[in-house]
């Protein structure tokens, strides 16, 4: 006989999925509809990447400020506000999607609603599973919200093709509502902690530090911006974050408790390792394409097709990794994970021109089984290591890092690659050959940073982190 307390943790896990997966789809589907809005508006190209930047800008503010709104609301509550916001500017951008300036608020208020729910999604299956079980819904969060991203880009290009933007808007509405009539019914309340108090001074500073920091992170690659702007922006954000860290530091509670980092090596140790995979995931995602391009002359169609065997391999083994971390078996598979991403990289920057298809199929497949082993399982751990009242505070506290070092260092590839090969070329090589030899050295790069995190996994290993061993008695995923 099934338990109800069994149907009622699967009914959690379904209507948490259902938002976060809408709100990952409908987002991967505006990333590839920059030409449709300056053709659309009659816009500038930098403008309308503003349309796709303002969603990163907004959640990446948000991220940190939602360990503040969950000490005055309770993850129940802020969670469903994050719907709820999700829900109603999906509702006004479809009624008013012909009005760029409308369509740019509506981005905005959803990265301000991703930044509620993605750290928040996690922490609210982790209440209602216990640990034994909690690798396996890691896996079944991580598999389901992959094949999101995979099949985003195509969803936008058949809505813009036999639609307009507005169904875009619309096709989130009835995900929204389920997702909150679900929500409300099934995740059980939570008392707001009330431990923090309001500073607007330390919000203001905390704000202005990472709007200006990502503001720069954006600009960086924007030749029609004067660099002393970048520059300012950067150098006012790091005065701005200092000062927010100096007046948090006298505070009994802080409004972001970076403390966890200090008191807690196994997370601090996390956080490392994922600033390192997110790292080389987004920098990968900037490489390969420019090498598959530049170097195996394939066509844009092709190269997006790439990236479908890395999305099916990593959504099958996340699950599978899930499911040998709560059977209590050691961690070498992590290693083992992180050891086929950098085989992965660095073949690619050692193939010859002339490859076969397939071969880089299997690379790719390769990378998505590393992806999959090592990447949500690392994630599971931290939060593991974590009190339960503070697993939203950390898990909102790592976003932040991961997010921002992430953007930082996939623009300074950027940057290296346009120098590099221009470089290259004024030494006598061609420009064909220069662009390879760039490319060719980011992805060494990227390998060998991932190397770095074998050791602090084997830290991981060895300090024989919070694990239960699953057992026949227990319910399961």
């Amino acid at each position: 006989m099934i338990k109800p307390g069994y149907l009622n943790k699967h009914a959690v896990l379904f209507s948490i999925f259902t938002g976060a997966f809408s709100l990952v789809l409908t987002n991967s589907a505006f990333n590839i509809l920059l030409p449709k809005f300056v053709s659309m508006y009659g816009i500038s190209t930098s403008l309308g990447g503003w349309i796709i930047a303002l969603y990163m800008l907004a959640m990446t503010i948000t991220l940190p400020l939602t360990s503040l709104v969950v000490d005055r609301l309770g993850r129940k509550r802020t969670y469903l506000l994050g719907i709820g916001l999700y829900g109603t500017f999906s509702i006004i951008g479809g009624l008013f999607y012909s009005y760029v300036e409308i369509v740019m608020v509506v981005r905005f208020v959803h990265g301000v609603a991703a930044g509620l729910m993605i750290p928040l999604s996690l922490v609210l299956l982790f209440d209602c599973y216990e640990k034994e079980a909690r690798g396996r819904v890691t896996g079944i969060w991580g598999m389901l919200l992959m094949i999101a991203p995979a099949i985003g880009p195509t969803l936008g290009g058949i809505i813009m093709e036999v639609g307009e933007l507005r169904h875009l808007f619309w096709i989130n509405v009835p995900f929204a509502l389920f997702s909150i009539i679900m929500c409300a019914a099934q995740i059980k309340p939570y008392e707001p902690a009330r431990r923090k108090s309001i500073h607007m001074e330390g919000i203001i500073l905390l704000i202005t530090s990472i709007a200006l920091l990502s503001l720069g992170i954006q600009l960086l690659s924007n030749p029609a911006v004067s660099k002393w702007i970048v520059y300012l922006s950067f150098g006012l954000g790091a005065v701005a974050l200092i000062r927010f860290i100096q007046k948090e530091n006298r505070r009994e509670e802080p409004i972001i408790r970076y403390k966890l980092l200090r008191g807690n090596p196994i997370f601090r140790t996390v956080v490392i390792i994922s600033v390192i995979q997110d790292i080389v995931m987004f920098g990968a995602i900037f490489v390969l394409p420019l090498l598959f391009l530049e170097v195996f002359g394939l066509s844009p169609s092709v190269i997006g097709a790439m990236f479908i065997p890395t999305a099916i391999c990593t959504s099958i083994f996340v699950w599978i990794g899930g499911k040998w971390m709560d059977s209590g078996r050691s961690l070498n598979f992590i290693l083992v994970g992180v050891g086929f991403i950098v085989i992965s990289m660095m073949a690619f920057a050692f193939l010859p021109r002339s490859i076969s298809i397939i071969v880089i199929v299997l690379f790719m497949a390769l990378r998505g089984i590393g992806m999959g082993l090592s990447d949500m399982t690392i994630t599971t751990i931290g939060l593991n290591s974590l009190p339960e009242e503070d697993m939203h505070e950390g898990s909102a506290l790592s976003s932040t890092i991961e997010r921002l070092l992430s953007s930082f260092a996939v623009m300074l590839l950027a940057l290296y690659y346009d120098v590099r090969w221009q470089m290259l070329v004024q030494t006598g090589e061609s420009v064909e050959y220069a662009k390879w030899l760039a490319l060719k050295e980011e992805c060494i790069v990227l390998g060998s940073l991932l190397l770095l995190t074998l050791p602090l996994i084997l830290f991981i290993n060895r300090k024989k982190v919070d694990i239960v061993v699953g057992s026949e008695n227990k319910s399961a995923v």
